[in-house]
């Protein structure tokens, strides 16, 4: 979670500082120009900020040293593979150099730069006599990340390749082209690829370049925007609700840490249409919802394209870019993509939490944490949920609680009728005893009071 949490104020912070550009007001541009920027810095630097992150998360200690080995492998891997680097090979090789390797400062590598980072501070335990464990976790992610570079050497220019194939033969396919090209872009994300495959369609790599004739107005009208159209009702709508659907599945424990993150996640999504965010804190958890999040995406590209619902965009599929892009000569109803939208939240919430609730997936705030104790000599995560839901209903129910708070180890809870109070139940559950007055009920728990506390509040009693 540590480089995903970033991200999306790094959105919020690039959708304002666009709102306030197309505002006119010119004493708000510098301002804007400061938030775009600024934003800008941080989502253009998102594959190094993963391989600083998972480095340091994947430590065993979360070790600065880490971080940094993830950003120097990271660094050699990009250097060694650079344009400039690779292009005195130019005469000899069958593929663009700057085109197969112009990208290779992608989400992948960083996440590859961490991996690798993180595996070699594990070997520093290793014992040796002749270098020191912070020096040898050094040489080993030197060693690493040039070996990486070789193989991605001989490997990247085949996927560049394949991608171009790709793209040549669902060109000429329409709708059903464009859907199929939808659903790859969001199965390659995981890998960063997925900018190669958008510069087939969206620029003039193969001829098609949908992003300039659609704001250049010279494109066929129905046509030119159907690569970009059907996005909107995804990052506006489904991946809205799919945030609304992992904020209810995750564990009531874990609700208050992770209510900042699936909002901030939705919102930058809805105005920016950036969705990084969220599709990186589940793609590694639950492969299967990721999967079907890239067809859900096929399948709004292929239905707007078919029923010519037209906008496109310039930065991504967000509320800024349609308001400046559905008013073109190019777009074709876009109102309907609303409607589109409209169809693919329900979908998206009603699966998400179907599929989450029924396959007991792994999501955020889902982590399986039954190992890690709540607190030190405390109570696991689930266990104090249950306790919390015993609690309730010991008390009457919900409904019967007028006010709960705690103090150094008991729960002080006003009922509306006391005599709904049930103390066989929550005994069971943990309770040392309690004390009934006329104004309160106080329940003896100790010192995990606070933890239950915490759970309690979840519930908004």
């Amino acid at each position: 979670m540590l480089p995903i949490a970033v991200f999306p104020a790094a959105a919020l912070l690039m959708g304002i500082g666009y709102a306030l550009e197309e505002s006119g007001m010119e004493n708000l541009y510098f301002m804007a120009m400061i938030l775009q920027k600024t934003g800008n810095v941080i989502i253009s630097q998102m594959p190094m900020i993963f391989a600083i992150g998972v480095a340091y998360e994947l430590s065993d200690d979360k070790s600065g040293l880490a971080a940094c080995n993830g950003l120097l492998c990271f660094l050699i891997i990009t250097s060694l593979l650079s344009v400039s680097n690779v292009s005195f090979l130019e005469d000899t090789l069958s593929f663009r150099v700057d085109e197969a390797f112009g990208n290779i400062n992608n989400q992948f590598i960083g996440i590859l730069s961490g991996l690798l980072a993180a595996f070699s501070y594990r070997r520093k335990h290793v014992s040796t006599n002749y270098l020191p464990a912070d020096f040898r976790v050094l040489v080993y992610t030197s060693i690493f990340a040039m070996l990486c570079s070789i193989v991605l050497y001989i490997v990247w220019p085949l996927i560049f390749t394949l991608l171009i194939s790709i793209g040549t033969m669902i060109k000429d396919m329409g709708p059903l082209g464009a859907g199929i090209y939808a659903f790859l872009n969001r199965l390659l994300v995981p890998l960063g690829l997925h900018h190669m495959l958008n510069s087939i369609f969206w620029f003039d790599v193969i001829g098609i370049n949908d992003i300039g004739n659609y704001w250049a107005g010279t494109g066929i009208r129905g046509v030119t925007g159907m690569y970009q159209a059907g996005y909107y009702p995804i990052m506006m709508f489904g991946v809205v609700a799919m945030a609304l659907a992992m904020y209810q599945c995750c564990f009531i424990t874990r609700k208050k840490k992770m209510k900042p993150f699936f909002v901030s996640s939705a919102i930058a999504s809805f105005l920016t249409g950036v969705t990084e965010p969220l599709e990186f804190s589940f793609m590694f958890l639950s492969p299967l919802l990721y999967v079907m999040h890239a067809l859900l995406t096929g399948i709004s590209v292929f239905m707007a394209a078919s029923l010519q619902y037209i906008a496109g965009f310039s930065f991504s599929a967000g509320a800024i870019d349609f308001v400046l892009a559905s008013s073109l000569p190019m777009a074709v109803k876009p109102y309907m993509l609303f409607v589109q939208g409209g169809l693919f939240f329900v979908i998206y919430y009603v699966l998400f939490r179907l599929m989450i609730k029924k396959f007991d997936l792994c999501t955020p705030g889902r982590e399986n944490d039954q190992n890690e104790p709540f607190q030190e000599g405390s109570i696991a995560a689930e266990d104090l949920n249950e306790m919390a839901k015993v609690i309730i209903e010991g008390c009457g129910g919900a409904e019967n609680i007028i006010a709960i708070h705690s103090c150094i180890t008991r729960l002080h809870i006003t009922l509306k009728d006391q005599d709904k109070f049930v103390f066989k139940r929550i005994r069971q559950n943990g309770a040392a005893g309690y004390l009934k007055t006329k104004e309160e009920i106080q329940i003896v728990y100790g010192a995990h009071v606070d933890a239950i506390m915490d759970v309690l509040k979840n519930y908004q009693l």
